[in-house]
């Protein structure tokens, strides 16, 4: 009896476990979508440019770290993955005068920094209307969930099969967090 009563709570456990992980794993891009898509937003979906020290340009993460952080979802490690998939943008806007890159396009700088040029985490110019999960595995104790993207056009849905972004959540302190998406 008390061997059943362990088995039965430790498949309810995985259960609930696994439904925390589906949030987790969506979680991101289901912030990400919403602001991709809105019109009137001025929510940070990513990095965001300011004038530095000296009237150079600097490369400001603090808005759209904030936003990350009110998910509850999104571990430290990947806030430092950003600023590092980041790091040649951050060194040559630092060289950049403020002033030049206020009067300038967008375009002018995406050789070092392709998100001036299209939304890094769906890897387009264009949004999509939602994420789903294709798979979750368990390996260890990291969860991996695969993602699949897909637009809805007059009642219809088309899945996106070209992208299919890999979102590694680890347990911090008892807590699942995604701590990196691989695209």
């Amino acid at each position: 009896m008390k061997a059943q009563k362990e088995a039965l709570f430790a498949a309810e456990s995985r259960v609930n476990e696994e439904e925390i992980i589906k949030k987790v794993s969506t979680s991101f891009y289901d912030w990400y979508l919403m602001r991709i898509n809105s019109l009137t937003d001025t929510v940070p979906f990513d990095y965001i440019f300011v004038e530095g020290k000296n009237g150079k340009c600097k490369v400001n993460f603090e808005p759209y770290f904030t936003q990350l952080k009110k998910l509850g979802t999104i571990s430290e490690k990947f806030m430092n993955r950003e600023i590092k998939r980041a790091e040649s943008c951050i060194k040559h806007m630092e060289t950049v005068d403020w002033i030049e890159y206020d009067k300038s396009e967008a375009y002018e700088y995406e050789d070092y920094c392709p998100d001036c040029y299209y939304m890094y985490w769906v890897r387009s110019q264009e949004p999509y209307t939602g994420v789903d999960i294709v798979k979750t595995v368990k390996k260890e104790n990291i969860w991996y969930s695969t993602l699949q993207f897909f637009n809805t056009y007059d009642g219809k849905t088309y899945r996106e099969n070209n992208l299919t972004p890999v979102v590694k959540i680890e347990n911090e302190n008892g807590k699942w967090m995604i701590t990196e998406i691989t695209l």
